[in-house]
């Protein structure tokens, strides 16, 4: 899969990844529980802390030619 610049003027092929989020968000973790939990107990507080990893896999890419930055799932 080749990864293509979203702006439509440029299409480039030409982008390199700058960033990966491959870790757990403590806050968001900690603050879903917490919302989980008030509102349905236990079993939604563990839904609620495992939230922390969504976001999990994406990656920034910039494109070289135009300079735009845009996420990609891989």
């Amino acid at each position: 899969m080749r990864i293509r610049c979203p702006k439509i003027t440029c299409r480039s092929t030409n982008c390199v990844p700058v960033t990966q989020n491959k870790r757990y968000k403590v806050g968001k973790g900690l603050v879903n529980g917490a919302i989980g939990g008030w509102i349905f107990g236990p079993v939604g507080a563990v839904v609620g802390a495992g939230t922390g990893f969504n976001g999990k896999g994406k990656v920034k890419f910039v494109c070289q030619n135009c300079g735009s930055v845009f996420t990609r799932k891989m």
